[in-house]
């Protein structure tokens, strides 16, 4: 009958329907599957790209940490120590997240390095200036720019000579005064712009005397600005900011450990909002 045949219709056009949906959800599955599979990929290869090790000195400790929110991220580390014995140290944080602040920050680690691999590599503002030049074009293109801190630590001199492109303020201090309620650190504050901002980046390198039972840190703003409880009994938050990584870093006895750190910053945090990294020198 007629009411037959346009109830087997409209049966089969919800089947047709029915199985079009269910082979779009597969097909939405697998592109899900693929692109976490690729991202996991990129994670790794990013992680390849920071130095896993470095080789030990006589009276210098080094640590390095970096947590990206995402599965890929824009902060990095760099520890090389020159065959002259120099020791340089670098933390940069590329604006934005995800995959387009990781593809700058490649790119930013390979110029380093290869600023850094000369025979005799000029002074840290020079190498920043001419990171700028390298990828000025290229950030200013993508809205993008770099924060970043490089240091050059020479052993035998126990002199730091550091430039500062827009990023946080390095902190320096004495151990050995760290343990009084009254100890503050010493904040480097000589700084320019970030990279990426002007087509010319200048600035004038700042040095300070690091000499035994001292240490440095360098952070991004994934730790500054993570929140902590600042009042516990309403449950109101607050930036850490430096002054509270400065009394967590105070608190801790004998050497620097930057996961207890990490940790504590967690503790507060039930979501990553941004990437965080950590790097220490202490001189023994």
């Amino acid at each position: 009958t007629e009411e037959t045949i346009d109830l087997i219709n409209s049966v089969s056009e919800q089947v047709a329907l029915a199985i079009s949906q269910s082979m779009l959800y597969q097909q939405l599955q697998q592109q899900s599957q693929q692109m976490r599979t690729e991202l996991a990929v990129a994670r790794q290869i990013q992680t390849n790209l920071l130095r896993q090790s470095w080789p030990e000195i006589e009276g210098i400790r080094i640590q390095a940490r970096c947590i990206p929110a995402r599965e890929v991220g824009g902060d990095f580390f760099e520890v090389l120590v020159h065959p002259q014995g120099d020791i340089w140290l670098a933390v940069g944080d590329v604006s934005g997240k995800g995959v387009p602040a990781a593809l700058f920050m490649a790119s930013a680690i390979s110029v380093l390095r290869r600023e850094l691999s000369q025979e005799s590599p000029p002074p840290p503002n020079i190498v920043l200036r001419n990171l700028n030049a390298s990828l000025s074009d290229d950030l200013v293109s993508n809205n993008c720019f770099i924060t970043m801190v490089l240091v050059r630590y020479l052993p035998g001199q126990q002199k730091l000579i550091y430039a500062n492109a827009g990023h946080i303020y390095p902190m320096v201090w004495s151990r050995s005064e760290s343990a009084t309620d009254e100890a503050e650190p010493t904040y480097l504050d000589t700084r320019s712009v970030p990279l990426g901002i002007l087509p010319q980046w200048h600035s004038a390198a700042g040095e300070v005397m690091l000499p035994a039972g001292s240490a440095l840190v360098i952070t991004s703003d994934g730790i500054t600005e993570a929140t902590i409880a600042a009042a516990p009994s309403n449950g109101s938050q607050a930036m850490l900011r430096q002054t509270g990584l400065w009394s967590m870093l105070k608190q801790q006895t004998g050497l620097l450990n930057l996961d207890q750190v990490l940790e504590q910053v967690a503790a507060f945090n039930s979501v990553q909002e941004d990437d965080q990294t950590i790097l220490s020198l202490e001189v023994l």
